[in-house]
């Protein structure tokens, strides 16, 4: 991207190899303040680290959680993170005939009956909002709700918000900086396309960051990384075409779908839909390994806790990806169906 290619640009005044042969900042500060401006919330409430998955990580290493229960299908991480440091993980598994949409009372019954009469409950909570890989919303008033029944419990509620940029209206950002259960998990590497740089923050209460900061070692976000994410906030016009064709891209490729009578595309204001195939036989896997063929990759889904073998996650491109892509699936069919 053009802020690796104009790292001088930083405002530091170094050259690139300059800035390249001495040690990034140890806690990203300039990424904080940055951030900070971006957001417009205190520096205080910010930890910037190698992408949200590490957050996701240290977690259980900071709360230091015994239970946890996950509202799935979600990011597969989240667990492994638990499990890997000897939590005990429990999940709501939402419906397909709900579209996968929370259903709060249910929600709000688990967390209780997850709490016994010693008085022990879940430590945490996961929600991804927007969910991966279905790409349902859950409006901000409902965490709100989920966050204040938490509190009632001790319990910790951890919203993921990776790719709440498309739609940052729906952040509970704010909310995080004045709720001492509520952490907040953001990355620079879905909205900003750069994956490659290990970019991610969390937000939150500012007792929780002091607990956290202990935890993230010096220098976990690199050069390229701090240089790549300010100039990215600073790009306006970026964030806003990026915003305004995924609107107008979303519409047409869920047409797409809409048009071929073997799929269902599940509403998704993200840059992907998760899609339901409905042709009798056919699986996501196999769909996958013919489009491979064409040089076109889907998310197989069915490793996700909730769906099946037949249920796929789709990324929406620019207007010539996305119909190539539906011209191969039309095609995949044809040769699925003999």
């Amino acid at each position: 991207m053009d802020a690796i290619k104009t790292l001088n640009r930083s405002g530091s005044g170094k050259s690139s190899a300059t800035l390249l042969c001495h040690y990034p900042e140890p806690q990203a500060e300039s990424m904080k303040s940055e951030l900070a401006l971006f957001h417009k919330l205190p520096e205080e409430n910010i930890l910037a680290g190698n992408g949200s998955t590490q957050f996701i990580y240290l977690i259980p290493q900071v709360l230091k959680p015994k239970s946890a229960l996950i509202i799935e299908p979600a990011f597969s991480e989240y667990r492994n993170s638990l499990i890997a440091n000897h939590c005990t993980v429990d999940e709501i598994v939402l419906r397909e005939e709900d579209d996968f949409c929370l259903d709060r009372d249910r929600l709000f019954d688990a967390l209780k009956k997850g709490y016994d009469a010693e008085g022990s409950a879940y430590d945490i909570l996961y929600l991804g909002n927007p969910a991966n890989p279905t790409g349902v919303m859950t409006d901000k008033r409902a965490i709100i709700d989920i966050a204040t029944e938490c509190k009632k419990y001790g319990t910790f509620l951890v919203v993921d918000e990776a790719f709440i940029d498309f739609v940052e209206e729906y952040s509970v950002k704010a909310e995080a900086v004045l709720m001492d259960n509520l952490i907040v998990l953001r990355s620079m590497t879905k909205f900003f396309a750069m994956p490659g740089l290990r970019l991610g923050y969390i937000i939150a209460h500012k007792n929780i960051i002091k607990q956290f900061e202990k935890f993230v070692p010096p220098w976990s976000v690199n050069t390229l990384a701090i240089v790549a994410g300010i100039e990215s906030l600073r790009d306006k016009d970026y964030i806003r075409m990026t915003r305004e064709r995924l609107m107008s891209e979303a519409a047409s490729f869920k047409e797409g779908f809409r048009t071929m009578p073997y799929f269902k595309a599940y509403p998704s204001p993200v840059n992907y839909f998760l899609v339901k195939i409905l042709l009798e036989g056919v699986t996501a896997s196999a769909l996958r390994e013919e489009l491979l063929n064409e040089g076109v990759i889907i998310r197989d889904c069915s490793t996700f806790i909730g769906l099946g073998s037949t249920f796929f996650r789709a990324a929406i491109r620019n207007e010539k990806e996305n119909q190539y892509l539906i011209y191969c699936i039309n095609k995949m069919l044809i040769n699925l169906k003999k």
